[in-house]
């Protein structure tokens, strides 16, 4: 199955019960039914042309190293827009560190709550992750207001990223969707850079997604 067809069913499973014509248009359309859920935290620019959504665990040494790879790409490229998906799959404690961080975004600190994680020495633990909210500013018992109050939507947004991982055959973190193209684990600046040109390309000449 190519990755169009498999965007394209996730879409469509996304859509059950819809009227025909919203399954209309082209895959960047139906695409949005799963990069855009509105509590999946993102890093939107004004005007962007490139999504990447990024699934991956603040337990994962890889996406420790990709962590900064995006944070300069986003600081050279004024026209990217990431979606962070988080993916839970390490440990306990990743899925404890996920959830509070999609709940950060009630007071505004998920910027700064995704840094403080991911700059967690040693092992992520409790004290670590109330450690992260200390740095980042978070005032804790909010937190876990916000983390209790959304948790039915919190459960939502985690379980649709795991069908989706799960759809796109990801055996691990991170995973990167630039586009129409699927990159498995860590990536360099100029790897990233050079997919995210060859999306722009695409999408200049019109090429279908493979």
């Amino acid at each position: 199955m190519t990755l169009r067809s498999i965007l394209a069913a996730l879409a469509a499973v996304a859509m059950l019960g819809a009227a025909p014509q919203a399954m209309a248009g082209n895959i960047a359309q139906t695409m949005a039914v799963f990069t855009d859920n509105p509590l999946a935290p993102k890093v939107t620019p004004r005007s962007y042309d490139v999504t990447i959504v990024e699934y991956f665990d603040y337990a994962c040494p890889y996406c420790k190293r990709m962590e900064p790879v995006l944070e300069q790409l986003v600081a050279s490229d004024h026209k990217v827009r990431i979606v962070y998906r988080d993916w839970p799959v390490i440990r306990p404690e990743s899925r404890i560190a996920a959830r509070l961080a999609i709940a950060s975004q009630y007071q505004g600190k998920h910027a700064a709550f995704h840094d403080a994680l991911f700059n967690v020495p040693g092992r992520l633990n409790d004290q670590s992750i109330r450690a992260a909210a200390k740095t980042a500013g978070v005032d804790w018992k909010r937190l876990e207001a916000d983390e209790k109050a959304h948790a039915a939507d919190i459960d939502k947004l985690l379980a649709e990223t795991d069908f989706h991982a799960q759809k796109l055959g990801l055996q691990g973190t991170p995973a990167l969707l630039v586009g129409n193209h699927l990159l498995r684990g860590a990536v360099d600046l100029p790897t990233l850079k050079r997919v995210v040109a060859a999306v722009r390309a695409e999408e200049a000449g019109g090429n279908a997604p493979a």
